[in-house]
Formats: structure tokens, C-alpha cells, sequence
């Protein structure tokens, strides 16, 4: 008998001790369906959960996310905690993501890994889920988040990546109302006239197309930036719409804003964790930013008027505040048809 199949003794089964830890997985799909089944209350549900926190109602656990690059390449792997204790549960967290560069044994996806969830008290995983559009999904989620709290106009949205996250930014987005045109914009415009048609069939009212960023017709009220450019995508020469939002550059090879546009733009982050990632740590790094110059959403949620006269801009670089609060929409009621 190969030893490796061999069954424990029952002698030396009572000395180990061992039980079975329940354990439940949730794939790409499962993730995708639970959170865009009703993309309102999903976007109630983080909107609800931030105000907890903000308010002191929940508290939060939120260590920086720990970056593993690959020397030499545009690769790494991140491992991001998150404990948030709320008045009637508590919901701890932690993903282990992947860039994959390479994309050759998995050529698809660019984000790979899984998030888990701990049992509150006992602390086992009692669930993971494949991050790839779990981790897309809450980027476009933290976009429209971002729109709700800080956007003074938002007739038109302009989303430059067609990809995941634009996308998610466009479903979210609408969800939030008050918006009646999404335009996108891809360096592949087959795939920019794909996420129009598709956003286009969530809601009737909207309009929606596409556009170029050399297109000088094009005036949105709000900018999102979701690529993955080497290069800055937007700079204070271009258009000026009132709030730019970028949630595509969160490695040291991306750039998506230009630093001209701090002398134009205030400048907005989830959670202090982005300041140390992506354009901003440049900036900070070349003496053009200071983190006293930076306001996180929880600081805006607590005093409405930091947002000030001038445009806005908002980075993330993701956040695992944002994995935390999905991954107990998931649990809570994502998954679960007739409880919203």
C-alpha cells in the first residue's frame, strides 16, 4: 500500500486530535453573480459599512499591505490583513494577490491569488474566494464610492480601460444615480464599444459610447482612470473635469496622473495605505507631495467640508478596507437571494 494513502491508526488519530475545519469556496463566477445581482445594495452596504467606521461605530484593523516585488520584473505578490468589528459581528480578512506579468500558465488574468475570511472567534478559514474579480469588483466599487463622497457634477463619467475594472467602475457608478452618460475609452476600441453595450443594457435611460482621449468634444464632470499605463494617461493640460479618479497605477512600473496636476487638483485616497504605492509615492518621493496634502475618505466622511473649491483627485492603489467590507457583503447577503 502506498504510505501516502495509508489510513491513520485509530490509536494514533485520538493522540493528533484532529478536526475537520468547515471551509467553503466561492470562484470567479460565484463572486461576479453575488455582487452584481443587485449592484444598489452592494454600494449601500460599503457606503453603510465606511460611515460605521467613520463614525466610531465599527472599528477597524488595517496594518499597510506588504509588497513581495520579483527582482527585476513587473511581478509581485501582496499579502493584505483587515480586521473590521462591527456593532454585531466582527469580520477579519486577509488576500494573498499576485501581479502576473508573465500571464503564461495563466494568461487571462493579470490580478491572481484568494482572499479568505477567518472565523471570528476561532480563527480558521472558513472561506476563500478567487481574488481576480473579487479584487476588480471592489476597485470599481472604491471608484464609484470615491464619485459619491466627492463628485460635485456627475452628469457624464469617462472612463479610460475598458477592462474589469472600468467596467465595475460603470456598473457601480450607475447604481449611484444622477449619472446619464458613461463613455469609455480603450486602447483596443472594439473592447471600449463592448463595455458600453453591455452597461448600456443595465439601464435604458443611460447613454452611453465611447470616445478617444485626443477627442476635444469630450468635457466629462468626472474622470476614472482604470489602465495599466506606463505612462501618465492624464495631466492638467487636458480636459479639466471637476474630479479624476485613478485606480489603475498601484506598482512602481504604472503611472496614470501626471505631477503637473497637483498644482490644479486636491488630492484624495481611500486609506493612507495608497500614499505609500503607485504615482503618489512618487510624488512623494521627489518632494512634489506632502502626506499633510493627502485626505482619506474617512476624514471626509467625518468633515464634509475638506472638499474644497478646487477639482479633486482620487488614487487607490487598493485597498484590503475594500476586500473586507466585499468579502462581509458576500457573506451577509450576496450570496444569499431574498435577503436585500
Amino acid at each position: 500500500m502506498d504510505p501516502m494513502n495509508r489510513p491513520m491508526s485509530p490509536l494514533l488519530a485520538s493522540l493528533l486530535r484532529l478536526s475537520r475545519e468547515p471551509y467553503q469556496y466561492h470562484d470567479d463566477e460565484a463572486v461576479h453573480v453575488g455582487l452584481t445581482r443587485q449592484p444598489s445594495a452592494y454600494m449601500n452596504w460599503l457606503m453603510d459599512a465606511l460611515r460605521q467606521i467613520a463614525s466610531g461605530r465599527a472599528s477597524l484593523e488595517l496594518p499597510p499591505k506588504t509588497v513581495f516585488a520579483d527582482p527585476g520584473e513587473r511581478s509581485d505578490f501582496r499579502v493584505m490583513p483587515c480586521v473590521v468589528r462591527f456593532p454585531d459581528r466582527v469580520r477579519k480578512t486577509v488576500k494573498i494577490v499576485g501581479t502576473n506579468w508573465p500571464r503564461r500558465i495563466v494568461p487571462g488574468e493579470i490580478s491572481v491569488g484568494k482572499a479568505f475570511a477567518l472565523n471570528a472567534s476561532e480563527n480558521f478559514i472558513e472561506a476563500g474566494f478567487a481574488a481576480c474579480l473579487l479584487s476588480s469588483a471592489r476597485t470599481g466599487a472604491c471608484a464609484a464610492a470615491a464619485l459619491d463622497l466627492l463628485a460635485r457634477r456627475r452628469d457624464t463619467v469617462a472612463i479610460v480601460g475598458a477592462g474589469r475594472v472600468g467596467y465595475y467602475a460603470a456598473l457601480y457608478a450607475q447604481a449611484l444615480g444622477g449619472i446619464s452618460r458613461i463613455l469609455f475609452a480603450d486602447r483596443n476600441a472594439e473592447r471600449a464599444g463592448t463595455a458600453a453595450s453591455l452597461i448600456a443594457t443595465v439601464d435604458s435611460s443611460l447613454e452611453t459610447g465611447t470616445f478617444t482621449l485626443d477627442d476635444a468634444s469630450v468635457r466629462p464632470d468626472i474622470l476614472i482612470l482604470a489602465t495599466d499605463s506606463e505612462a501618465p494617461v492624464f495631466d492638467a493640460c487636458q480636459w479639466h473635469p471637476d474630479l479624476v479618479i485613478s485606480v489603475g497605477a498601484d506598482t512602481h512600473w504604472q503611472r496614470e496622473i501626471a505631477a503637473g496636476i497637483l498644482d490644479h487638483y486636491d488630492v484624495f485616497v481611500d486609506t493612507p495605505d495608497s500614499c505609500l504605492h503607485g504615482d503618489l509615492a512618487r510624488f512623494m518621493n521627489a518632494g512634489r507631495l506632502d502626506r499633510s496634502e493627502v485626505t482619506d475618505l474617512q476624514t471626509v466622511l467625518t468633515s464634509p467640508a475638506v472638499r474644497a473649491e478646487r477639482p479633486a483627485v482620487f488614487v487607490s492603489t487598493g485597498s484590503a478596507l475594500f476586500d473586507n467590507l466585499t468579502i462581509d457583503y458576500l457573506l451577509e447577503a450576496g450570496f444569499r437571494p431574498g435577503t436585500l
